[in-house]
Formats: structure tokens, sequence, C-alpha cells
């Protein structure tokens, strides 16, 4: 089933509510329309507790995407809902960034989140096995974790990007989808993450880990 996740960078200036206000409003509406889509989520990133190292993503929020089948993704990208979407996003966008991922079917939902965004520290480290069973592993022995949820950037697809809006310069190639039963039960594994990095920091770079609050519209 196709994927796309799109990450977003709030506008300038803009009250971090007010933006996610607009995004799981207004622009929600036009997004439930996009034709040939079967899930749509997003994901409100929640500031973080410290300011972020120079080479962290410029990320406010996280789109998923899920579509019928290929023949409809294009369809939908070329769709006047689409366009309807661009012309709405330099209202709370600064920045915008998406591209197709390999991943499974829509997971279980949770309104708490930990996802871990990164990049292969070479296309020869590039193992998703490994980094799937790690990912699994962890989802197994964390208190309250539902589900784990693995995205790879798909390295021949197109990104998408806006002439109007920053795009990420390098946007994640892996993406992992934590799913907890509490926010309690996230923040306990925000804590211990980097004790867990051991087995995939060999074949992952420029690892940053963000909560984020998820909202599901279809």
């Amino acid at each position: 089933m196709p994927k796309r996740i799109t990450y977003l960078e709030k506008r300038d200036g803009m009250p971090r509510d007010d933006f996610g206000l607009h995004w799981s409003t207004t622009h929600a509406e036009i997004a439930r329309d996009l034709p040939g889509v079967i899930a749509y989520r997003q994901n409100h990133v929640r500031p973080p507790s410290a300011s972020p190292s120079a080479d962290a993503y410029a990320v406010d929020g996280i789109v998923e995407l899920w579509f019928a089948d290929e023949s409809v993704v294009d369809a939908g990208f070329d769709s006047d809902v689409a366009r309807r979407l661009a012309a709405d996003e330099p209202n709370f966008l600064s920045g915008l960034t998406g591209g197709p991922v390999s991943a499974d079917d829509p997971y279980e939902s949770s309104p708490h989140k930990l996802w871990l965004l990164a990049r292969w520290r070479s296309d020869a480290s590039a193992d998703h096995e490994a980094v799937t069973a790690w990912a699994n592993l962890r989802a197994a022995e964390w208190s309250g974790a539902l589900s784990a949820s693995v995205n790879y950037l798909n390295p021949d697809g197109l990104l998408l990007t806006r002439k109007a809006l920053r795009s990420e310069p390098r946007i994640p190639q892996v993406a992992i989808a934590f799913g907890f039963t509490s926010g309690q039960c996230a923040a306990d594994a925000a804590a211990t993450i980097a004790d867990e990095l051991g087995q995939i920091q060999g074949m992952l770079d420029n690892i940053h880990v963000y909560s984020a609050e998820e909202l599901v519209f279809i």
C-alpha cells in the first residue's frame, strides 16, 4: 500500500497553537478530499524541552498519507484538491518536504507518539531488517508501547517540495513511529532511548527523537 510522509515547518513567528489549529481544521478539511487517500494522520510535534542541536530536522508536524494503490497517487497530487492544499500552505507553513516511503499498512492509532528520524550513514549501512528488528524489540520491551511503524524513504522517489516554502536539505531516510498508551509512557521511553541506540548507531546518522500527538482524520 503506497504511503507518503511529509515534514512540516510552521510559519515563522506563528504561535504553535495557531499552527496546530489551522492545520487540524482549515487544512485538514481540504485534505480529507484528496483522491485515493484511505488513511490520513497528522502528528503534531511537541516543542523540545531544550534548544535543538544544529543538525536537528526542522519539523513541527509530520503528515502520514496512505493511498489505495500506486495508480491513484499521482492523480491525487495532480488534483484540484492538491492545488487547494498548496494554496493554503503559506498561511501556516514556512517549510515542507515529503516523499514516498516503504511502510506497512496503517498501524494501531495512538495519540501519544515518539518519532525517531535519521539518515543512513552510507548506502552500505542501509540494513532495513536490522533497524526494523530493533524497533520491534523496543516496542515489545517499553512499558505502554503499542506498536512500531518503520518507514524507509524510497531513494528513487520524487520529493515533494514547494517553491514558496523552505525544504529540508537532508530529509530523514528512516522514520520510526512508536505509539504509546499514555504520554507518561512515551516520556519514559524518550528519557531512555539514547541508551538503546547501540545496535543501530553504526547504521544510522543524524538521529533525533521527537514527541508528538497524533490526530486521525481518515
